[in-house]
């Protein structure tokens, strides 16, 4: 790829964070997909936000090598002038595919939020969504026509302006470290109440930290901003921030994605996750397609304006409802699913019969006694 480490080139560095982070997104999103479609039988709007954050991922990382290759973490003075423009022009487009990873992640990870049954993060959810998506379209169009005309923002020549750019970097910055903070804090009410095993919540607090990992990494990469900005060393001084940019996109896809596994864990190790029940049947895996069921993967806060057959029996889970056996019945737990969007009622109707031993008639003796017999 004609890199080199000669002058203390950030080079090397870069493209391994690139290739390794590459690679583990794939395979986060193979074992997702693998849980989603297989497992459970079906995918959600989350999982195709997290299809889309994941290209546009890959596509930021191709920006970033191809910059690598001609200058990107070279001091300026070692790199090749001939290709600084494909440079300028390899960054300009990789901040635009950054930026939308980011708005894609966020957004997968608050339809997640919103199946997990509690009424007041749902509306904040949304409220979120919207804001994330208002955020990160405004981000990406500013970045494509940051000059007038738009070759300006890589050739630096001709005639036109440009907006403020050191300001426009600072400013998205910041409200993506809020925006993340938000986001990735928005469900810790509802961990605390939800009424789930010790293993599951851990897991959700894993996946918090993630999240937060992501914020902190996001706080890292802004301190490089001001130097990328102001350095003459300006292909040297960038390097930080493009491969925290790299860090914080995927494991934001990661921590989006760790509640899918929770599906294949139910499937393959189940004491692991503190689930003993071998009778419990995932989507096709149960050779039933009638039984197919997307959900969260983890206990639903139960509403107390939301009644269901799972919160009348005590039991709720994302991955549909479960009707325990009685005392008396030996059989194997099932698991009844519930459609989205549709009501169930469950009405029980006991019935008493008296028999007379002598006329094996019911009720007979009642009746005459009424009749005047």
């Amino acid at each position: 790829m004609g890199i080199s480490s000669d002058h203390g080139s950030q080079s090397p560095v870069v493209v391994g964070i690139c290739v390794a982070f590459a690679i583990l997104t794939f395979l986060v999103l193979s074992l997702r997909l693998f849980a989603r479609v297989y497992v459970l039988g079906n995918m959600g709007a989350d999982d195709y936000l997290i299809i889309g954050a994941s290209l546009l991922s890959w596509a930021f990382i191709a920006a970033t090598i191809v910059a690598v290759n001609n200058g990107l973490g070279q001091h300026v003075k070692y790199a090749d002038q001939t290709k600084l423009i494909t440079y300028s022009f390899a960054v300009w487009l990789s901040s635009m595919f950054y930026l939308a990873t980011l708005g894609f992640v966020k957004t997968s990870v608050l339809w997640f939020y919103t199946r997990l049954g509690d009424r007041t993060l749902t509306r904040i959810s949304w409220v979120m969504m919207a804001v994330i998506t208002a955020q990160a379209g405004s981000f990406v169009l500013v970045a494509a026509f940051q000059c007038q005309t738009i070759s300006k923002a890589w050739t630096a020549t001709g005639p036109g302006t440009c907006v403020n750019i050191n300001v426009f970097y600072l400013c998205n910055a910041a409200l993506n470290i809020l925006t993340d903070v938000l986001t990735y804090t928005l469900p810790i009410r509802v961990i605390l109440k939800l009424q789930m095993p010790r293993k599951q919540k851990i897991a959700l607090g894993f996946i918090l930290c993630l999240g937060l990992f992501a914020c902190v990494s996001s706080i890292i990469r802004i301190t490089y901003i001001p130097a990328m900005l102001t350095s003459d060393d300006y292909t040297y001084a960038i390097s930080g921030a493009m491969y925290w940019s790299v860090i914080e996109t995927n494991v934001g896809i990661f921590a989006a994605s760790i509640p899918s596994f929770k599906a294949i864990a139910s499937r393959f190790l189940p004491r692991f996750i503190g689930e003993y029940s071998s009778g419990r049947k995932y989507g096709p895996w149960s050779g039933n397609t009638d039984a197919r069921k997307y959900g969260s993967g983890f206990t639903k806060v139960t509403d107390p304006n939301h009644i269901t057959l799972g919160t009348m029996n005590g039991k709720d889970e994302g991955l549909g409802t479960q009707i325990g056996a009685t005392i008396n019945d030996n059989s194997s737990e099932e698991r009844i699913i519930i459609p989205d969007g549709k009501i169930f009622t469950q009405t029980e109707i006991e019935t008493t019969v008296e028999t007379n031993n002598i006329y094996d008639v019911p009720n007979e003796r009642a009746h005459r006694s009424k009749r005047g017999f």
